[in-house]
């Protein structure tokens, strides 16, 4: 997300209960209204926050494969329940963007051999890559109502601080080259701050100022164990289902497009805002 700002960006912001959670009672559903999967796909890829939720019931839907998944070295501790969970939902939601892949990929063909050279002259890790991925939909002229823009998702006082000029016809967030750098230098601090990739992760998203905050309060935490802002909290994983998908897409196959006997259905849960904070 943009750096220091409000929870709000363009690319895939949508977090439900977890599946099969009981946060929402089940009579709750008598009044629920049928998404289809295209209005799905829109409010997966919705920045509104007010939009109600998404609860995905899957009917006779292939089991997602747990592989071994992990962060710039960190691996995702499946052996924590609240860990596995998270995950399975952030991917059954994804589930209904795959019809834009092909999109996807064309534009990370294009946007990764820029930004590659530049994130290897500040020494971050690759999977860093796929933060803009979560950020942008790698849409350079993306604007969140926030008013973070570009790739990277900055915001003009985060931006200005790291030597962008921003607003009027020359705004430098726009401009690939740039707004990498800017960011990675931010990366590179953050990193100096926390020594942990996924905290670096965690920063970006909330503010660094939350992330300090929680460590005063208990100084083992990470990433998973953390208490964070609702986004933030799956934050992390949105950006590793881009990395599974773009980098492993047949391992998930079977999950991603199951038989077309296997349907899923959405339901809209009106009334319910997203309630985010950060």
């Amino acid at each position: 997300m943009a750096i220091v700002r409000p929870a709000v960006t363009v690319a895939a912001k949508l977090i439900a209960p977890a599946v099969g959670s009981s946060a929402v009672p089940q009579s709750s559903f008598s009044n629920a209204h049928a998404v289809t999967r295209s209005d799905a796909t829109a409010l997966f890829n919705s920045r509104s926050g007010d939009r109600g939720l998404l609860k995905p019931v899957v009917t006779n839907s292939p089991e997602l494969p747990l592989l071994d998944v992990n962060f710039c070295g960190e691996c995702l501790p499946f052996g924590q329940t609240d860990v596995v969970s998270r995950w399975k939902h952030v991917f059954t939601l994804f589930r209904s963007s795959t019809g834009d892949l092909s999109k996807l990929r064309a534009r990370a063909d294009k946007f990764f051999p820029i930004i590659e050279p530049i994130m290897e002259k500040y020494n971050i890790p690759d999977d860093f890559r796929y933060i803009p991925m979560a950020e942008s939909d790698l849409r350079p002229r993306a604007v969140s109502r926030a008013g973070a823009a570009g790739y990277w998702q900055l915001m003009p006082g985060t931006a200005r601080g790291l030597g962008l000029k921003v607003g009027g016809r020359n705004d430098e967030r726009f401009d690939a080259r740039k707004s990498t750098e800017a960011a990675c230098k931010h990366l590179r601090d953050l990193y100096k701050q926390f020594g942990s990739w996924s905290l670096v992760a965690a920063a970006y998203n909330a503010g660094s100022g939350y992330v300090k905050n929680q460590l005063r309060h208990r100084k083992d935490s990470d990433y998973y164990s953390m208490k964070l802002p609702r986004e933030t909290r799956y934050y992390l994983f949105r950006v590793l289902v881009y990395k599974e998908v773009m980098s492993r897409q047949d391992d998930y196959a079977s999950f991603l497009w199951p038989d077309s006997g296997l349907k899923t259905a959405y339901v809209h849960l009106p009334g319910m805002g997203l309630g985010y904070s950060g």
